[in-house]
């Protein structure tokens, strides 16, 4: 595990030339085509970055910039995700956009689309009220709990969403979302599901809706998310909730699952 992982180069292989020793990193895996058998990945198919040393290969290294602190640089395979949701999507500027799911991943979708795209209104979709309640300090026009009549209803008032980014992707969200979409809207898959899941697929047909898939990132969009923080677009704080020491993971794994709900964004491993 570990696949967000940044640090400093202590030790080079042979013919590496494109750092050198003392080097800040980032170190993400450039996107990889799983159905051609190419099951490589940090933290995916080779050892992650939970570990005080990684070895890591050449082709998984980005310089971080020098005004970006090495901790604030975790949350740029984040943003390289929403990089590459846009480019996929290809999204225009003020547009109407619904993002399900308030976590790590769908609040830096609602802070870069905030930045990139000037959207008529973003509406976040969250159960957790601590993670609703960041997305309006981040500059959601609203953020509400599941439940269609809910969605539909704020949708109504604001007019229906162009857009849909899931970074939840379960079976409920993607229902919900071809249901609320405008005629000719777009729906971007981020969030992953590996089950089957049954929807109406008529509701595809008779909206006319684009329905894409999108799964890491490539060099073009990792690049665009490292220049994101080089221009300190992006305030790492917002996210980061908590700085942890390895011995400390299981518990903080237990920390999704408890009942009283989630008071986080994003905790980061330091070793």
């Amino acid at each position: 595990m570990g696949h967000e992982l940044v640090g400093e180069v202590v030790e080079l292989g042979e013919n590496v030339s494109e750092v050198i020793v003392g080097d800040k990193v980032l170190c993400i895996n450039v996107s990889l085509d799983f159905s051609e058998g190419q099951l490589g990945g940090l933290g995916m198919f080779q050892d992650g970055g939970f570990a005080e040393f990684v070895k890591v290969p050449k082709t998984s290294i980005f310089q971080i910039p020098e005004n970006v602190p090495i901790r604030d640089a975790v949350m740029m395979e984040t943003f390289a995700l929403a990089t590459r949701a846009f480019k996929l999507s290809r999204i225009n500027n003020n547009e109407n956009i619904i993002i399900f799911g308030g976590g790590n991943v769908g609040l830096a979708f609602l802070k870069a689309l905030l930045i990139e795209k000037s959207p008529n209104y973003v509406i976040v979709v969250e159960p957790h009220e601590f993670l609703r309640k960041k997305a309006i300090e981040l500059g959601a026009t609203d953020a509400v709990a599941p439940g269609r009549p809910k969605i539909k209803k704020i949708a109504r008032k604001l007019g229906t969403p162009s857009f849909i980014f899931d970074c939840v992707g379960n079976e409920q969200t993607i229902s919900d979302a071809l249901y609320i979409i405008k005629k000719g809207g777009t729906i971007l898959l981020e969030g992953m599901y590996k089950g089957s899941i049954s929807i109406r697929v008529f509701m595809i047909n008779n909206k006319e809706v684009t329905l894409k898939g999108c799964l890491g990132h490539d060099r073009e969009d990792i690049l665009a998310a490292i220049d994101m923080f080089a221009k300190s677009k992006i305030n790492a704080n917002e996210f980061i909730s908590d700085i942890i020491h390895l011995e400390d993971m299981q518990k903080t794994f237990e920390r999704f699952i408890k009942p009283s709900g989630r008071d986080f964004v994003k905790i980061i491993v330091e070793p």
